[in-house]
């Protein structure tokens, strides 16, 4: 069965397109764009002109490559953004007629759900452990204990969100930073105290703490998935990243073009939340909502 996934995020979209071989999901091809589609969207309540031209264009190039592919089945989501805007709206019926499928806006609890079916995909079985999700218009805890979802939160924070709101300076002062903290640990001591022995992190945040840990420049999911990163080496790359503009974070090996200004709210984000529940290590992987997208879509009828 040839499939393809699409993930409309807030900061990106993405588009899956691969096989079903025997059960087993096997992309052929992954293409992933910085949009910045929730870029303003929290002060304006509704999308800009200009980020919805962008997702427009990207989805048309989208579903140009489904239709070389040949691809049977089709499934497109959108997530945080869209769901901020009611559900998209007259935006998602415009976005239908470009990309030629619906679009169907999830909620949180399914976005984790998706999200951490992928993980498991890719990463293997978690017996005891959570899986993070940092978006850029919220994030998605899920509580996996023997393989199953015991439970799940989805956080309205997100990276795009909280560095318009929060990080106004460039690099961030010092009571912006500790700002940024207190809005996550406060929503973060609301959840539930047993977090499992292992985290699993997924997402541009975490890819790219990955990349940048390996010092690759050209990213490599092979090299990337299963990746472990501590605290201690978290910490590291966030005082080099607070060390430096936006614009000079480029120059480091891994960091991806989109992401340099976004990047040091989603680490503040992964530290926060080991530290909240303990954990000495997080395993990265490269799959997440959108490979969990796909796997969905093949085992509907």
């Amino acid at each position: 069965m040839k499939i393809a996934s699409i993930d409309i995020g807030t900061n990106t979209a993405r588009c899956l397109i691969g096989e079903i071989r025997d059960g087993i999901l096997v992309p052929d091809a992954v293409y992933r764009d910085i949009i910045r589609l929730g870029e303003g969207l929290r002060a304006r309540g509704e999308l800009a002109h200009a980020a919805f031209q962008r997702l427009t264009g990207v989805l048309a190039s989208y579903r140009d490559r489904i239709a070389q592919a040949g691809c049977t089945r089709v499934r497109a989501v959108g997530t945080s953004a869209l769901r901020d805007t009611g559900g998209g709206g007259a935006f998602s019926k415009a976005l239908r007629e470009v990309l030629g499928y619906p679009i169907d806006v999830i909620t949180g609890e399914e976005e984790a759900r998706l999200t951490t079916l992928g993980v498991l995909a890719g990463i293997g079985a978690m017996d005891d452990g959570m899986v993070l999700d940092i978006g850029g218009g919220s994030t998605e805890l899920t509580r996996v204990l023997d393989g199953q979802n015991v439970w799940w939160a989805s956080l309205p924070e997100g990276v795009v969100h909280l560095t318009e709101e929060l990080l106004l300076d460039d690099p961030p002062l010092e009571d912006q930073i500790a700002a940024l903290r207190s809005r996550i640990r406060s929503l973060l001591d609301l959840q539930r105290d047993d977090g499992g022995r292992q985290l699993a992190g997924t997402a541009g945040t975490p890819t790219t703490l990955a990349a940048i840990d390996l010092g690759i420049d050209d990213y490599d999911p092979t090299l990337v998935n299963g990746h472990v990163l501590t605290p201690d080496r978290i910490r590291e790359v966030l005082g080099e990243f607070l060390s430096r503009k936006a614009a000079d974070r480029l120059a480091i090996k891994g960091m991806e073009k989109g992401r340099e200004d976004l990047i040091v709210a989603g680490t503040i984000i992964v530290l926060q939340v080991m530290d909240r529940w303990g954990f000495e290590e997080m395993i990265v992987s490269d799959w997440g909502l959108l490979e969990g997208i796909a796997i969905d879509a093949a085992k509907r009828p």
